[in-house]
């Protein structure tokens, strides 16, 4: 087993452990905003965003956690979200919760974040929560979400990083995981993508984007 299989499958085994005892009240409630201050509600508003830019088309949430953010989104968007996670308690929790919501029009699945079980151009709008900083390889995570935003919608990202890189040499620097880099870095990787950054706004240790793919044609 290569070292990026041995990482996931930690990560997974972490994150599925924690889900339903763990997460919502130590991670959500107080680590997200003690380190991003009014993260959460920044978050909230992020999927109002997402939902209006769908206008009833598919979106996309991963990692979807326990659908602590996603349930809001869901409540309010016509069509069909989908939230995948690669830890298995994740993805039960969060198909709990839309069942105890009443929530017919959010769908999870599990699934790897660099190989997505969907087709490319899937969803008009695309939400990576609070996640990407334990996903390994951020150059892959946001070259999958990309290929599966369709042409002009929107990829909405909150990441919580604790950056070294500035005080690295720049090849040191790409090496570091995503928790440890900086805004900067999080705007090269989007821009390798060719998608187009249009917000990036820092609260604390989180840092928010907005990032929309160019149109064909």
């Amino acid at each position: 087993m290569t070292s990026g299989k041995r990482s996931k499958k930690a990560i997974a085994g972490l994150y599925s452990w924690a889900a339903d005892t763990l997460y919502e009240p130590i991670v959500v409630k107080r680590a997200f905003p003690l380190l991003g201050g009014d993260l959460n509600h920044l978050v909230l508003e992020q999927g109002a965003r997402a939902v209006e830019v769908a206008a009833g088309r598919p979106i996309l949430d991963m990692p979807v956690g326990t659908a602590y953010f996603t349930i809001e989104m869901a409540r309010r968007h016509s069509g069909v979200v989908v939230g995948t996670d690669i830890a298995t308690g994740m993805v039960r929790e969060a198909r709990r919760a839309a069942a105890r919501a009443g929530l017919g029009n959010l769908v999870t699945v599990q699934a790897d974040a660099h190989a997505l079980p969907f087709a490319d151009g899937a969803f008009a709008a695309v939400l990576s929560t609070n996640g990407l900083q334990v996903i390994p390889g951020l150059a892959a995570a946001i070259a999958e979400l990309t290929r599966v935003l369709a042409p002009g919608g929107t990829l909405f990202l909150s990441v919580v990083t604790l950056p070294l890189t500035a005080a690295l040499p720049t090849r040191a620097g790409k090496r570091l995981p995503t928790v440890l880099k900086s805004r900067g870095d999080i705007i090269a990787a989007l821009l390798d993508a060719h998608l187009s950054v249009t917000s990036a706004s820092g609260h604390r240790f989180a840092v928010l984007m907005e990032a929309t793919k160019p149109r064909c044609g």
